[in-house]
């Protein structure tokens, strides 16, 4: 979060979360890829004791770094059977990432399972071949298992991967400063009380409440999504010129204008400050983000904090929104390559991964949406050691709760030429109404423009 480019780029898809560092790539070979990953220490999977002198070999490639989670599945499944050894491969999860993740899969490097993270790539790989059809396994229900917000990753009716984690925009609070002015952690709220919380929160130095650019989409989009993942009319064309995308650019306008409690759009564009230090420093009392700020609020040795996190849902832009849906959905699909030799071994991988074997990653904050994983395992390990800095009940309300997600499909041409549209709103060249008409005109343009 700490320059514009970032802010507008590291979410074009709700569900991408991971963070872009450098990669590494695949060493060479085939599917049946010589050398394993070597087991962790302090991993608390017994090993096997059963030998296996021709284990099959497969290989998994992700866009987490391996130090954050991936490396510790890995060793744990390895622990556990000697007979299927995986090996984990790091891509980059940006457009140069992803294409070397598209030419391995169609080359001889070894791919025998993959993440996609967006839904435009995931779709491209499908249409190209490069993925199995999952319809082949009948011993695993992803629509019971991960409930209704999976289906929006069937393609013609069909999986061709799991998704196997929850990805969501929601309000960190700093619940030492809501307690001392008498406000109680929001459950359910909208864009005029969130307004509300930031003026009274806001103080000397202390701004109510901070945001990138990304999260002014979060209730727009969220009050579309029911009727449209493409966020059309049922005529096909754009659905942002409406009221509810005209009030919530003038609740923001006039937190930055007449209420100075949220930093102006041009002093934030200015300045790129690190938002998430911020909120750990105290300089804001609110900052709408993702479960990425787990990386900080949770690194108490170098961004030490004496006061408690709370977690809210992202406000809705009316409160009496029955068909609001929260921005992100489930997103982290693992798919198959269909060149892999085994992949029997590969889904017995996906399964185990899905339903309990992707506990490392809650560490980095990733909440996994399977409905048998062990929820407090995951709390737990999220919280290590810092228990007693958060206020545990609010954000397992939030992030292992039962919101209703949705996962828009809008174009990432739209979405970067409608922070152009922000801008404009924000520097009061553009009022909130005409802003809606313009992010609608932009919208209109690309949907066209697909259709040749």
């Amino acid at each position: 979060m700490r320059n514009r480019k970032w802010m507008r780029a590291g979410m074009a898809a709700l569900i991408a979360i991971p963070l872009a560092l450098t990669g590494c790539g695949a060493q060479g070979g085939s599917n049946q890829a010589e050398g394993t990953a070597s087991p962790s220490a302090g991993s608390s999977t017994a090993p096997s004791t059963v030998p296996n002198k021709n284990p099959i070999k497969l290989t998994m490639w992700g866009g987490v770094p391996p130090e954050n989670g991936p490396q510790a599945v890995v060793d744990n499944w390895n622990k556990l059977n000697p007979d299927i050894q995986v090996e984990y491969v790091r891509f980059v999860n940006d457009d140069a990432g992803n294409l070397k993740l598209d030419t391995a899969l169609i080359s001889s490097q070894p791919v025998d399972m993959y993440m996609s993270y967006d839904f435009s790539l995931y779709e491209k790989r499908i249409k190209a071949g490069n993925v199995l059809d999952l319809s082949k396994f009948t011993d695993y229900n992803v629509d019971d298992k991960m409930g209704i917000g999976a289906s929006l990753w069937k393609v013609d009716g069909k999986y061709y991967g799991v998704p196997t984690q929850k990805g969501l925009s929601f309000v960190w609070l700093n619940k030492d400063m809501l307690d001392a002015k008498g406000l109680k952690v929001p459950t359910d709220w909208s864009l005029d009380e969130f307004r509300d919380y930031a003026n009274k929160l806001k103080g000397d130095k202390v701004w109510g409440a901070a945001q990138s650019d990304y999260y002014f989409n979060v209730p727009i989009n969220g009050s579309m999504l029911k009727g449209s993942l493409l966020l059309t009319k049922p005529d096909g064309t754009s659905a942002f010129d409406n009221p509810l995308t005209a009030k919530a650019l003038q609740v923001y306008s006039d937190m930055m204008f007449k209420d100075k409690s949220i930093m102006p759009h041009t002093e934030q564009i200015t300045s790129k400050p690190a938002l998430d230090q911020m909120f750990v420093k105290g300089e804001t009392a609110m900052l709408f983000s993702t479960n990425q700020i787990f990386r900080t609020t949770n690194n108490v040795k170098d961004y030490p904090r004496t006061f408690k996190v709370a977690a809210a849902p992202a406000p809705k832009i009316n409160k009496d929104q029955t068909d609001y849906l929260n921005a992100g959905g489930l997103g982290d699909v693992l798919s198959i390559n269909p060149r892999t030799k085994n992949p029997e071994a590969a889904w017995k991988f996906i399964k185990w991964y899905s339903d309990s074997g992707m506990l490392p990653m809650a560490a980095g904050g990733r909440v996994p949406s399977s409905k048998d994983f062990p929820v407090d395992e995951a709390i737990a390990l999220m919280f290590k050691g810092v228990e007693n800095t958060y206020d545990i009940d609010s954000i397992k309300r939030v992030m292992f709760g039962s919101l209703p997600l949705g996962l828009s499909r809008l174009d990432k041409k739209t979405g970067i030429e409608q922070q152009v549209v922000y801008d404009k709103v924000f520097t009061q060249k553009l009022t909130p109404e005409e802003g809606a008409k313009e992010l609608a005109r932009v919208h209109n343009e690309n949907l066209q423009a697909a259709k040749k």
